[in-house]
């Protein structure tokens, strides 16, 4: 095309230079012709004058001497008029031919600013001829030209190469009959949409490779016109497959837990927004699994995550569509119930969910025994938004947990209400601990055999200035679920020591203060490390000092249990398991723990007066605990019957009731 275009620049130059030639040898040839003019005109005036001029002065002259001068002076006046006649007509003829000669110039110069701007003109054309050029070949995006019937007239390299087609493969083919499966072909003219002013532009369309590869191109179509009419369509490509499987994977990303590929919060809140929406009644039921910690502790994190992936491919196959199951985060899980059960049918229905799912999980010969603690709620009956139905899930859900996990509670109001009530005590310990509304009461252990008080269990109390007493077993629960049960622990355990202190300056120095120690303080590093510290800093008998803890706190972690509880015992404690006989691994772990006194529960002291198995048992526990060189109390004694058989089984400590109730310090001293 440029070369094209140069010659007939240099075609148009040659004709304006002929042009100009023609003027200049037009001019030579018209001093022959002025000449021959100016000859004619002087002739026909000499021949007028030869003619005329004597016969006019003869007319008026009659006198010869007078007509001779007369003569002279007409021979002069002729000389000047020829010399006017003659100046006159070459002046004329010269002001024309430099008029002439100042056009040509004026012509000539616009005639060379014309080509050098036409010169001009075919050096940006080859610019951007070969800018154009560039683009076409080196552009990383498909370019393409196609016509009327949709057939390809010129694709680019790189087209070429991710379609895996060379130009002369698909010139003239259609691209709908190449890059397109028969399912996705449609009969629709786009050269004709498009050149109406349709917008086909960030258009989004898949094609189908040589080998058979799936590309996802962003399209953008421009018409290209000749005289006004449409003529072909230029489109523009952009491969835009790995961008769309980048979104693919941030998707699920947003939307699918990463460990199980479950859906996760996020997705499963969408459904149930859109179900709300459209007014469909749906059922929640949050799952959470009660003894997971015990193999993360046990095994790690890892083999943790083995048994999320577990329980999840698990739910996958026990839940039936349209029903869905998600991951909320952790251990807990959802699963949407779309059909319509009734109370009843629901409760079965997540029976055989927990039947299938298994209460136990072996892993290199671990087998961990586990439970599921369910929260239920059904739209619209425990709330109309997916906010409020899932708190409403996990705080039904906290439900079952409390009441003693691997149950399925249901949604009311009343245990909003609870939890209500709950958050606000949660509010108002927080202002009891700082404003020393907790007492410290002690309830006396005693010689079973002589009566004497040996011993005294510190016991938290709390008066409420305008509720009164508030039992134990409703705030400490809160405390230990809120975290504020580690300040408690601390003030009971300070106020315990001072006491202890003061005992001894009185001369008490044999009394025992058993000081409870919670399942958290026992595992928290921090907080153990600060009430370490706290009793390191008294100066007391700590021979006189017994901790007690439960089973369930010290199989939690045994081994970190014992570590630490060992290091009491260095400092002179003793160490005491209360609610002995309650926990379902007792003997299995006693030998492994550094006690020095089992606390017999309550409940087997209770039905001693039945004499039935109870009894037995006790029996049992007393010489097993004689045998291993335990101490033994016996808590909950409230009868004079109780207090002779456990005399006559020789337990040598107890407490209860029938000796005394916890009393505040005052009347523990007039008591002792």
């Amino acid at each position: 095309m440029p070369k094209k275009r140069k010659k007939n620049i240099k075609r148009k130059n040659q004709n304006n230079e002929r042009s100009y030639s023609f003027h200049c040898t037009d001019y030579k040839v018209k001093p022959i012709k002025d000449a021959i003019i100016v000859s004619g005109f002087y002739g026909l005036f000499g021949l007028i004058w030869i003619v005329l001029s004597d016969e006019i002065l003869y007319f008026f002259i009659k006198n010869v001497s007078l007509y001779k001068q007369a003569q002279t002076y007409k021979g002069w006046v002729y000389v000047i008029l020829t010399i006017v006649l003659i100046f006159t007509l070459v002046r004329n003829r010269s002001l024309l031919v430099g008029k002439t000669l100042k056009e040509m110039r004026q012509a000539y110069e616009e005639l060379q600013v014309t080509y050098e701007e036409l010169v001009a003109t075919e050096e940006e054309l080859i610019d951007q001829k070969k800018f154009n050029d560039n683009i076409f070949m080196d552009a990383h995006a498909i370019i393409a030209t196609w016509d009327k019937q949709g057939r390809i007239k010129s694709i680019n390299p790189f087209g070429q190469d991710l379609l895996g087609y060379t130009e002369k493969e698909i010139y003239n083919k259609k691209w709908s009959d190449l890059f397109l499966t028969k399912e996705k072909r449609q009969n629709i003219n786009y050269f004709k949409l498009i050149s109406q002013g349709e917008q086909y532009k960030n258009y989004e369309s898949q094609f189908i490779t040589k080998n058979n590869k799936i590309i996802d191109i962003l399209w953008n179509n421009n018409m290209m016109s000749y005289q006004n009419k449409p003529d072909e369509i230029l489109s523009i490509g952009t491969d835009i497959t790995e961008r769309k499987k980048l979104g693919e994977k941030l998707k699920k990303a947003a939307y699918y837990d990463v460990m199980t590929g479950l859906p996760n919060r996020l997705l499963i809140g969408n459904e149930m927004k859109q179900l709300i929406d459209d007014n469909i009644p749906f059922s929640l039921a949050h799952i959470d699994i009660d003894n997971f910690k015990q193999i993360n502790d046990t095994l790690g994190h890892s083999v943790g995550d083995l048994f999320l992936q577990h329980i999840a491919n698990k739910l996958l196959h026990i839940i039936e569509l349209p029903n869905r199951v998600a991951k909320l985060s952790g251990d807990e899980f959802v699963v949407l119930f779309l059909h319509t059960y009734t109370k009843n049918e629901l409760k079965k229905e997540l029976e055989r969910i927990i039947q299938e799912l298994g209460k136990s999980w072996e892993y290199n010969h671990y087998v961990f025994f586990v439970s599921y603690s369910i929260g239920v709620v059904n739209f619209p009956e425990s709330g109309n938004d997916r906010n409020t139905l899932l708190r409403n899930a996990d705080i039904a859900m906290y439900k079952a947990k409390k009441e003693g996990k691997g149950r399925c509670s249901f949604y009311s109001d009343a245990i909003l209400k609870d939890n209500s009530e709950n958050i606000k005590l949660s509010n108002q310990l927080q202002y009891a601990i700082k404003n020393n509304e907790l007492f410290l009461y002690y309830q006396p252990q005693f010689n079973i055999a002589t009566g004497k008080i040996t011993g005294l269990e510190a016991l938290v109390r709390w008066i409420h200035p305008e509720n009164g007493f508030i039992p134990p077993n409703k705030f400490i629960p809160i405390a230990e679920e809120t975290g504020q049960i580690h300040e408690i622990e601390k003030w009971i355990i300070e106020t315990a020591l001072n006491q202890k202190k003061a005992f001894e300056q009185d001369g008490k120095q044999d009394i025992t203060i058993s000081i409870n120690l919670s399942s958290k303080a026992l595992a928290s590093d921090i907080n153990f490390q600060g009430i370490e510290a706290l009793f390191a800093s008294y100066d007391v008998d700590y021979s006189h000092i017994t901790i007690e803890v439960t089973e369930t706190a010290i199989i939690a972690d045994i081994d970190v249990a014992v570590e630490r509880l060992n290091k009491l015992k260095k400092l002179g404690m003793k160490i005491a398991l209360d609610d002995f006989g309650t926990g379902y691994s007792s003997l299995t772990h006693l030998k492994d723990i550094p006690i020095d006194t089992v606390k017999l529960d309550r409940s087997f002291v209770k039905n001693i007066e039945n004499d039935g198995k109870e009894s037995i048992i006790i029996k049992a526990i007393l010489f097993l605990a004689i045998d291993l060189g335990y101490e033994v109390v016996a808590e909950g004694i409230e009868t004079e019957v109780q207090l002779d058989y456990l005399k006559k089984n020789n337990c040598k400590t107890g407490q209860g009731f029938l000796i005394s109730r916890p009393l505040p310090i005052e009347e523990i001293k007039d008591k002792l």
